[in-house]
C-alpha cells in the first residue's frame, strides 16, 4: 500500500467525509480553535509568542513517538508542483524522495470551480522527526514578507497549506496563519487535555461554542 493509500484509508476510516481544509474547526464536530494574536504584528515578540504558543500546543498533542502524516497542499497552476526541495522538506529528518506520495485534488474549496486544483504532498513520520518549531514558524511569517523563515519565496503571495495528521491520537493539527490553529479529533476526550491546560488560549470569538461541546 503506498502512502498516499494508506492516509486515504486513514482519513475514511478516521474522518469520514472529512474534507481537509481550512478552517477545519468549521468542519468537525469536535475541535478547538486557538488564539495566536499577542499584540502589533510590526514586532518581534509578536512573532515570538506566536511562535510560543503554537509550540506549546504542537507538544500538547503530539509525543515524539506518535506516527505523523504531514500533509503539504499547494495551488497548482499550469505545470506548478510540489518540489522535493521546498523548505517543508528540509524540516524532516532523513527524508528520501521515494518517502513521499503524490496527489492531485479538484474542487477542494469551491465545487463549481474547476480551476480549483491543489497538489498534494503526504509524508508518513514521527513527530520525532519533525522541526515543527521551524515550520510552525514559518506559517506565521505567511502574510509578512521579508521575514524568514518562509514555506516559499514568492513575495507575499503563498498558498501552501500544512496538516499535521496524528495517526496514534487521531487528531489533526492545523496552523492556518499568524492567526491560530485548529486541532479536531474523532474523540472528544482525546483533545479534552489540550482544551484543559490550554483554555486561557481558546479564541474568543468561538469560546461559547467550544466549551459547549466539552460540557
Amino acid at each position: 500500500m503506498t502512502v498516499t493509500q494508506e492516509y486515504l484509508n486513514f482519513l475514511k476510516k478516521n474522518f469520514k467525509g472529512l474534507k481537509l481544509r481550512v478552517p477545519l474547526f468549521y468542519n468537525w464536530a469536535y475541535g478547538i480553535r486557538f488564539d495566536l494574536q499577542v499584540g502589533s504584528t510590526t514586532s518581534d515578540d509578536y512573532f515570538e509568542e506566536m511562535t510560543r504558543r503554537a509550540t506549546t500546543i504542537f507538544e500538547s498533542a503530539f509525543n515524539t513517538s506518535d506516527d505523523v502524516f504531514l500533509i503539504l497542499r499547494d495551488y497548482k497552476f499550469r505545470r506548478r508542483k510540489i518540489r522535493f526541495s521546498n523548505y517543508a522538506f528540509k524540516q524532516l529528518k532523513n527524508l528520501k524522495k521515494a518517502d513521499i506520495g503524490y496527489s492531485k485534488e479538484s474542487r477542494v474549496y469551491n465545487p463549481n470551480d474547476y480551476l480549483d486544483l491543489t497538489n498534494l504532498a503526504i509524508v508518513k513520520t514521527t513527530a520525532g522527526e519533525i522541526n515543527y518549531s521551524n515550520l510552525l514558524m514559518a506559517i506565521g511569517h505567511t502574510d509578512f514578507w521579508p521575514r524568514q523563515p518562509r514555506l516559499d519565496d514568492v513575495g507575499a503571495l503563498s498558498c501552501k497549506e500544512i496538516y499535521f495528521i496524528n495517526i496514534t491520537k487521531n487528531l489533526i493539527f492545523n496552523m492556518y496563519d499568524d492567526r491560530g490553529i485548529d486541532i479536531i479529533a474523532n474523540d472528544l476526550e482525546t483533545i479534552r487535555p489540550i482544551f484543559t491546560s490550554h483554555n486561557a488560549w481558546i479564541l474568543e470569538y468561538d469560546r461559547e461554542q467550544i466549551e459547549k461541546t466539552f460540557e
